[in-house]
Protein backbone atom coordinates (compact mmCIF):
# COMPACT_ATOMS: atom_id res chain seq x y z
CA UNK A 1 0.00 0.00 0.00
CA UNK A 2 2.89 2.41 1.13
CA UNK A 3 4.86 1.38 -2.23
CA UNK A 4 1.53 2.10 -3.97
CA UNK A 5 1.62 5.54 -2.47
CA UNK A 6 5.26 6.46 -2.88
CA UNK A 7 4.86 5.27 -6.85
CA UNK A 8 1.74 7.50 -7.29
CA UNK A 9 3.36 10.33 -5.65
CA UNK A 10 6.69 9.69 -8.00
CA UNK A 11 4.00 9.89 -11.23
CA UNK A 12 2.96 13.42 -9.43
CA UNK A 13 6.41 14.59 -9.55
CA UNK A 14 7.11 13.86 -13.29
CA UNK A 15 4.72 16.40 -14.30
CA UNK A 16 6.08 19.01 -12.22
CA UNK A 17 7.39 21.96 -13.51
CA UNK A 18 11.09 21.96 -12.32
CA UNK A 19 10.45 25.44 -10.11
CA UNK A 20 7.16 23.24 -8.55
CA UNK A 21 10.12 20.39 -7.72
CA UNK A 22 12.15 22.62 -5.82
CA UNK A 23 9.26 24.42 -4.20
CA UNK A 24 7.91 20.93 -3.45
CA UNK A 25 11.69 19.44 -2.01
CA UNK A 26 11.60 22.83 -0.28
CA UNK A 27 8.73 21.83 1.83
CA UNK A 28 9.36 18.09 2.39
CA UNK A 29 13.04 19.17 3.75
CA UNK A 30 10.60 21.78 6.09
CA UNK A 31 8.55 19.04 6.76
CA UNK A 32 11.00 16.48 7.63
CA UNK A 33 12.89 18.93 9.74
CA UNK A 34 9.89 19.62 11.86
CA UNK A 35 9.20 16.12 11.89
CA UNK A 36 12.78 15.65 13.61
CA UNK A 37 12.00 17.75 16.20
CA UNK A 38 9.26 16.72 17.06
CA UNK A 39 10.56 12.98 17.12
CA UNK A 40 13.48 14.46 19.36
CA UNK A 41 11.04 16.03 21.95
CA UNK A 42 8.46 13.33 21.89
CA UNK A 43 11.16 10.72 22.49
CA UNK A 44 12.40 12.68 25.29
CA UNK A 45 9.13 12.76 27.00
CA UNK A 46 8.91 9.05 26.88
CA UNK A 47 12.25 8.66 28.48
CA UNK A 48 11.71 10.77 31.31
CA UNK A 49 8.28 9.21 32.09
CA UNK A 50 9.49 5.76 31.55
CA UNK A 51 12.85 6.84 34.07
CA UNK A 52 10.40 8.56 36.77
CA UNK A 53 8.58 4.64 36.39
CA UNK A 54 11.99 3.19 36.71
CA UNK A 55 10.99 1.58 33.66
CA UNK A 56 13.26 0.31 30.82
CA UNK A 57 10.09 -1.15 28.89
CA UNK A 58 6.63 -0.23 28.36
CA UNK A 59 3.79 -1.06 26.63
CA UNK A 60 0.52 0.40 25.09
CA UNK A 61 -1.89 -1.43 23.20
CA UNK A 62 -0.47 -1.22 19.55
CA UNK A 63 3.25 -0.69 20.63
CA UNK A 64 6.52 -1.69 22.74
CA UNK A 65 8.85 0.93 23.81
CA UNK A 66 12.43 0.22 24.91
CA UNK A 67 14.76 2.48 26.86
CA UNK A 68 19.07 1.51 25.56
CA UNK A 69 21.17 2.88 27.14
CA UNK A 70 25.20 3.20 26.18
CA UNK A 71 27.22 2.12 29.43
CA UNK A 72 30.83 3.22 29.65
CA UNK A 73 33.35 2.58 32.78
CA UNK A 74 35.73 4.59 34.73
CA UNK A 75 38.94 3.34 34.30
CA UNK A 76 40.38 4.52 37.10
CA UNK A 77 38.13 2.83 39.26
CA UNK A 78 38.07 -0.56 37.40
CA UNK A 79 41.77 -0.30 37.83
CA UNK A 80 41.38 -2.02 41.41
CA UNK A 81 40.03 -5.17 39.56
CA UNK A 82 43.76 -5.57 38.96
CA UNK A 83 44.55 -5.58 42.21
CA UNK A 84 42.31 -8.34 43.40
CA UNK A 85 42.11 -10.77 40.50
CA UNK A 86 44.21 -13.64 39.58
CA UNK A 87 46.22 -12.06 36.20
CA UNK A 88 45.18 -15.20 34.55
CA UNK A 89 41.33 -13.99 34.82
CA UNK A 90 42.12 -11.12 33.16
CA UNK A 91 43.63 -12.21 30.35
CA UNK A 92 40.58 -11.45 27.62
CA UNK A 93 39.31 -8.70 30.13
CA UNK A 94 42.34 -6.75 30.51
CA UNK A 95 44.64 -4.94 27.99
CA UNK A 96 47.06 -2.75 29.63
CA UNK A 97 47.98 0.17 27.95
CA UNK A 98 50.22 0.07 24.85
CA UNK A 99 50.82 1.22 21.68
CA UNK A 100 49.99 -0.20 18.61
CA UNK A 101 51.37 0.44 15.03
CA UNK A 102 48.70 0.81 12.43
CA UNK A 103 49.69 0.40 9.08
CA UNK A 104 47.10 2.81 6.75
CA UNK A 105 46.65 2.64 3.34
CA UNK A 106 47.85 5.56 1.17
CA UNK A 107 45.60 8.30 1.19
CA UNK A 108 45.33 11.62 -1.30
CA UNK A 109 44.09 14.97 -0.38
CA UNK A 110 42.46 16.11 -4.35
CA UNK A 111 41.24 19.56 -3.10
CA UNK A 112 44.48 20.55 -2.96
CA UNK A 113 46.13 17.57 -5.40
CA UNK A 114 44.04 19.13 -8.05
CA UNK A 115 46.34 22.09 -8.42
CA UNK A 116 48.74 19.34 -9.52
CA UNK A 117 47.05 18.84 -12.89
CA UNK A 118 48.64 22.30 -13.72
CA UNK A 119 51.98 20.77 -13.72
CA UNK A 120 51.99 19.42 -17.29
CA UNK A 121 48.70 17.29 -19.40
CA UNK A 122 49.81 14.09 -18.25
CA UNK A 123 49.21 15.14 -14.81
CA UNK A 124 45.75 16.66 -15.91
CA UNK A 125 44.83 13.16 -17.76
CA UNK A 126 45.57 10.75 -14.77
CA UNK A 127 43.64 13.03 -12.61
CA UNK A 128 40.59 13.00 -14.79
CA UNK A 129 41.23 9.33 -15.18
CA UNK A 130 41.55 8.61 -11.28
CA UNK A 131 37.89 10.44 -10.84
CA UNK A 132 35.00 8.39 -9.50
CA UNK A 133 31.76 9.86 -9.81
CA UNK A 134 29.42 9.00 -6.88
CA UNK A 135 25.65 9.48 -6.45
CA UNK A 136 24.73 13.56 -7.20
CA UNK A 137 23.27 15.03 -3.94
CA UNK A 138 20.88 17.85 -4.19
CA UNK A 139 21.93 21.25 -2.40
CA UNK A 140 18.59 23.00 -1.38
CA UNK A 141 19.12 26.83 0.10
CA UNK A 142 16.28 29.11 -0.09
CA UNK A 143 17.11 32.32 -1.74
CA UNK A 144 16.48 35.36 -0.31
Amino acid sequence: MESEKGTQQMQEAVDFTFDELVEELATVVDRLASLERSKWMLEKRIVHLMMDRGATVAKTETHEVEIRGSVTYDVSILARLREITDPEDLERIYYPEHEEVVRRPEKWNMTSGRKLAKFSHEHAAIIEDAKIYGNPKVSLRLRE
